[in-house]
């Protein structure tokens, strides 16, 4: 079972977290946490596994962000929530040389969030134009006082 077999392949890798999830609930089968620099060694772990990165996206947290990776599978059904704590004003190291397809993923993060990618090949925006000064999924993007 790919479940068992990611739960093998993630353990070396000494994670904050490897659980079961709760598929009926969440969609997903196993949940991870992870820290920044040990993203690139979970993304390869995944791909080794045959998995795909089914999407990306940042949470702003007013405080810190959080960063979740979906993996899945085309060969059975298992779908895998990576979470990465990031603090506001921090980086990131890229997974766009073990998953091409991450390029754009960490650029639509970057435009929207202000979040950097370190050694990305191509990290400019992406949907907003290349002078915009603003990044509008911040919490703060817009706020202004008394408006709740």
């Amino acid at each position: 079972m790919l479940k068992d077999n990611l739960t093998k392949a993630l353990a070396p890798l000494k994670l904050e977290k490897v659980a079961e999830g709760d598929y009926a609930k969440t969609g997903y089968h196993l949940e991870v946490a992870a820290q920044p620099a040990q993203m690139p060694d979970v993304a390869q772990a995944m791909l080794a596994a045959d998995c795909f990165l089914e999407s990306f996206t940042a949470v702003d947290l007013v405080e810190t962000f959080d960063l979740v990776y979906h993996f899945a599978s085309f060969f059975e059904l298992c779908r895998t929530a990576v979470h990465v704590p990031l603090g506001k004003k921090k980086g990131m190291p890229t997974i766009s040389h073990i998953y091409p397809g991450a390029d754009w993923y960490e650029r639509e993060v970057f435009d929207l969030f202000g979040i950097h990618f370190f050694n990305h090949p191509n990290l400019k925006r992406l949907l907003l134009p290349e002078d915009a000064d603003f990044h509008p999924l911040l919490k703060d993007f817009g706020a202004s006082q008394g408006n709740d």
